[in-house]
């Protein structure tokens, strides 16, 4: 009893789809022959013939990034590509790489040399645009990360160090154009492009530490340069925002940045330059403030955001101590509008860093993790995140994107995965019940099929891919030290892969065969296992074979571990049925006792299939049944005789004696043509014992060796056609 319980469990829990399992797609990143000779003669001078890091971190022979990594269709066939700032850059004169790796059909991402980017300083922000309006795309970044008293100076073309223009990169079909955005301000915090103008160029908008607060740039095609646009925008916000008090904003917020209008979160505080310290305090300040910009009503709608201390216990500090910390965000889109619990109030929800008061303690102490700010002023974390939405592994930049299927709403994923020897799992929150919850990544797995363990996630950074594929989003981890481990990971839906099919869609078969059934849609690394009634057989077949009535279907794990089954089948088997009856009923019909009748004469197929049939000539008729697709015998043969004398022209005849006859027949006839005779002779099952013998009248048959019975002998022409027939009896 045990073994059969154990056996109806097995085939009840395997007879659904299961698994959410991660596929991760490495060696994505494609470096051009010679990579290494290229970027001694491309990065100011550096001879290294093994490019490293650059930055004293990792081994020689890597290829370091930083935070400059962007996904965007740049050749416009409807793929994205990949740009990585590359490292060993020079150092020495600031002269730094960023290359473009254009995505192929196989989904590998080649760097095209042509359009390596090469400029001043660490490119980390920024983005692509056509600016002007050629139908190619252009790229900008952004010196806004720059700290100290670099900051405040002007430019000259000798400028080495931190602070650099913002640089433009106009895209002439062979490779960059390049020129600066704005050498009078070196203060840009952060950008978006789009067409904000309509008339089929992209503009880069822009937000300042000062002395403007929002900027729009336009590319002038023959002065090749950029200049401001829009400038009543910068006194609208000035006369809204004290810039003595209001700094930093930022275009932060996902999906609020476009042509229509913006959304920026910036700080704000009249405390955060005090005691003379740099402009950049940012535990100081107070709060932050969210708001929203419309280009056409030029409208701007504001709500401050909480910002109070928080004490963040000793587990979850950078430096493990109890201490105090305010919160940051980030200029880079880190922040995203959702209505978590869908009452119809939106909330922001920020993943970043909180930082304590160092200028006071004179200690500099981190912690990250996420904030859910309410546009009412309230900090909703609690409400929304366990142990205060703490988290090691958030760092700096955060995301949103739907990445499980089967969750309501979009995840929040940390920046980093397994990062500063803090663990190595994966992990994401997705909404469950109107709350977020933490989910790790435990089942990955290679494309190829490989398991993976959670070591895969060590010094991971991560970047968002919408729309990898078939509407499915990914995500791209990449390593800062390693870029060649660059791969892709995704969340493979198992509702998403075919079932198993069968080749027929009948599933019956007669008592004296047998039924095979075929998978017909197995793939490489398939394994299929069968089930049917209380037995199982788990071998990896594609086909078998059934002699008997069961329940069946089958289950196929694919070579990523998803498991799905076929549908449940009964397969029956059905007797054969007896052979039909035949008789003559008082209107000269032929009458079987059966339904589903085929209907022969002498031994041919005819095209009645009713219960009775009324012949029309003389012969030998016969019928089968089928039912439940099985095929009775064929029946005894009746013959039938329209007329008791054949229809026969005057003085025209055909005799044979004796009948009945023990052994030899005399054969007499005569016809009004002179025609050639073939004799037939044919048992009563419509079998012949002899077929079209020609034979003059006078001759004789011999039927000694034929069995006891009746037959009927059938006179035709050379031509076959049927001149009369004659019943005679074997003794």
């Amino acid at each position: 009893m045990k073994k059969i319980i154990l056996i109806l469990f097995l085939s009840i829990s395997v007879h659904k789809v299961t698994g959410q399992k991660w596929i991760v797609k490495d060696s994505i990143l494609v470096f051009p022959d010679g990579f290494a000779s290229w970027l001694k003669r491309n990065n100011g001078g550096v001879d290294l013939y093994n490019p490293g890091p650059g930055n004293g971190q990792g081994p020689q022979g890597n290829i370091g990034t930083n935070q400059g990594v962007d996904l965007y269709d740049f050749n416009k066939d409807g793929l994205p590509d990949l740009t990585f700032q590359l490292f060993p850059s020079n150092n020495i004169t600031r002269e730094y790489l960023k290359g473009i790796f254009i995505q192929n059909k196989n989904g590998q991402f080649v760097l095209d040399t042509n359009y390596v980017i090469k400029a001043k300083g660490d490119m980390w922000l920024g983005g692509f645009g056509d600016f002007n309006g050629d139908g190619l795309n252009d790229y900008h970044y952004i010196t806004g990360n720059y700290h100290g008293l670099d900051s405040n100076r002007k430019y000259s073309p000798e400028m080495v160090n931190d602070n650099w223009p913002d640089r433009v990169f106009i895209n002439n079909g062979k490779g960059f154009d390049t020129l600066s955005l704005d050498i009078e301000n070196l203060t840009i915090e952060s950008t978006y492009t789009a067409d904000v103008d309509g008339d089929g160029a992209d503009e880069i908008i822009a937000t300042d530490r000062g002395p403007d607060f929002v900027l729009v740039y336009k590319y002038d095609k023959i002065k090749k340069n950029f200049y401001k646009i829009y400038k009543d925008i910068s006194e609208l916000w000035l006369q809204k925002f004290d810039l003595s008090i209001f700094g930093n904003p930022r275009f932060n917020i996902a999906n609020s940045n476009d042509a229509n209008g913006f959304a920026i979160i910036f700080t704000d505080s009249s405390n955060s330059k005090v005691l003379n310290q740099p402009h950049w305090q940012p535990f100081n300040f107070r709060t932050f403030t969210y708001a929203k910009y419309n280009f056409k009503t030029k409208k701007i709608d504001s709500y401050s955001l909480n910002r109070d201390s928080i004490l963040i216990p000793v587990s979850y500090s950078r430096e493990d101590a109890d201490d105090y910390y305010k919160f940051n965000i980030h200029e880079k889109i880190t922040a995203y509008k959702i209505d978590i619990d869908k009452n119809g109030e939106e909330e922001i929800v920020v993943g970043g860093f909180y930082m304590n008061d160092y200028y006071v303690k004179g200690i500099s102490r981190y912690a990250y993790g996420w904030k859910v700010l309410g546009l009412n002023g309230k900090d909703l974390t609690n409400q929304f995140f366990k142990d205060g939405g703490f988290d090691k592994n958030t760092e700096l930049f955060a995301h949103g994107i739907d990445i499980d299927k089967t969750a309501d709403g979009i995840e929040m994923i940390p920046g980093s995965w397994g990062n500063r020897g803090w663990g190595e799992l994966g992990n994401y929150y997705k909404i469950v019940n109107g709350k977020f919850e933490k989910n790790y990544i435990r089942d990955i797995r290679h494309l190829s099929g490989k398991i993976l363990d959670s070591s895969y996630f060590k010094n991971i950074e991560i970047i968002m891919y919408p729309n990898y594929q078939k509407n499915r989003n990914a995500l791209v981890m990449y390593d800062f030290n390693n870029v060649k481990k660059a791969s892709i990971i995704y969340q493979l839906d198992c509702t998403d892969i075919s079932k198993p099919t069968f080749n027929t869609s009948k599933f019956s078969f007669c008592s004296n065969d047998s039924l095979k059934l075929t998978i017909t849609n197995v793939n490489k690394g398939d394994t299929l296992k069968w089930y049917f009634g209380t037995k199982s057989d788990l071998t990896n077949v594609a086909n078998k074979t059934f002699t008997d009535s069961s329940k069946v279907y089958v289950t196929r794990t694919d070579s990523l571990g998803c498991i799905i089954s076929s549908d449940t089948i009964q397969i029956k088997k059905y007797s054969i049925p007896s052979s039909p009856s035949l008789s003559r009923d008082a209107d000269n019909n032929i009458v079987s006792n059966s339904i589903g009748n085929i209907w022969y004469k002498d031994g041919v197929k005819i095209a009645d299939t009713a219960h009775k049939i009324k012949p029309t000539s003389n012969g030998i008729y016969t019928a089968t049944t089928t039912q439940n697709g099985c095929t009775s015998s064929i029946s005894q043969g009746y013959y039938y005789i329209t007329n008791a004398v054949s229809n026969l022209s005057n003085g025209e005849f055909f005799k044979i004696s004796p009948n009945p006859t023990s052994g030899e027949l005399n054969i007499n006839y005569r016809f009004s043509s002179n025609k050639d005779v073939y004799i037939s002779v044919v048992d009563m099952n419509g079998r012949h014992v002899i077929v079209n013998r020609k034979i003059n009248s006078g001759s004789k048959i011999n039927l000694e060796s034929v069995s006891k019975g009746n037959y009927i002998i059938q006179v035709k022409d050379k031509n076959g056609k049927l001149i009369t027939s004659q019943k005679v009896v074997k003794e």
